[in-house]
């Protein structure tokens, strides 16, 4: 979601605790109103707090401000397809969000980015990692907990001997935006 805030920077402030901003001399250049967009990720309850935090700031400026507020689409793919949304870093299943750590997202980013490609623990380790300095394991237990919160343990097929692979017919969507 993204919120547009709006304000002239010399309107009066007649809240408490807020200091005008003082007058310009006479003939000095008028300054371009301030346009602030913030891109708000996360659940409901945290954009709400903003939400309200940056309207109270609009309104401590005056009339000359205004807040606009673009909710975001909500992606609906195909029955059971995983969307995962690179710029937002999430990742939905029929409209609903599914709670992956920060490695989990980016292995299966990552598989759903290089279909049909098999990847040894090595590799993913090297992209999704960044570096090789833990055990072969920590990928066998990453992948054995994005099976379980995905609740398809076909998702991600094992290639045994070489490493793992996400399965042709998975349902993911990645958005190129």
């Amino acid at each position: 979601m993204s919120a547009l805030a709006i304000a002239h920077p010399r309107a009066t402030h007649t809240r408490p605790g807020l200091r005008p901003v003082p007058d310009l001399p006479e003939g000095a250049p008028v300054e371009a109103p301030v346009t602030v967009t913030i891109s708000i990720a996360g659940g409901a309850g945290g954009r709400d707090r903003v939400l309200a935090a940056l309207r109270e700031l609009v309104d401590a400026a005056g009339p000359g401000a205004a807040v606009e507020v673009d909710l975001p689409e909500v992606v609906a793919g195909r029955d059971g397809e995983i969307v995962l949304d690179p710029r937002a870093r999430t990742a939905l299943r029929a409209g609903r969000r599914l709670d992956l750590s920060r490695l989990e997202y980016d292995l299966l980013l990552f598989l759903a980015q290089h279909p049909r490609q098999v990847f040894s623990r090595t590799q993913l380790l090297t992209h999704v990692w960044g570096h090789r300095h833990t055990t072969n394991r920590t990928v066998d237990v990453h992948v054995s907990r994005l099976r379980t919160k995905l609740d398809d343990p076909e998702l991600i097929t094992t290639v045994y001997g070489l490493g793992y692979r996400l399965a042709d017919d998975a349902p993911i969507a990645v958005l190129e935006r």
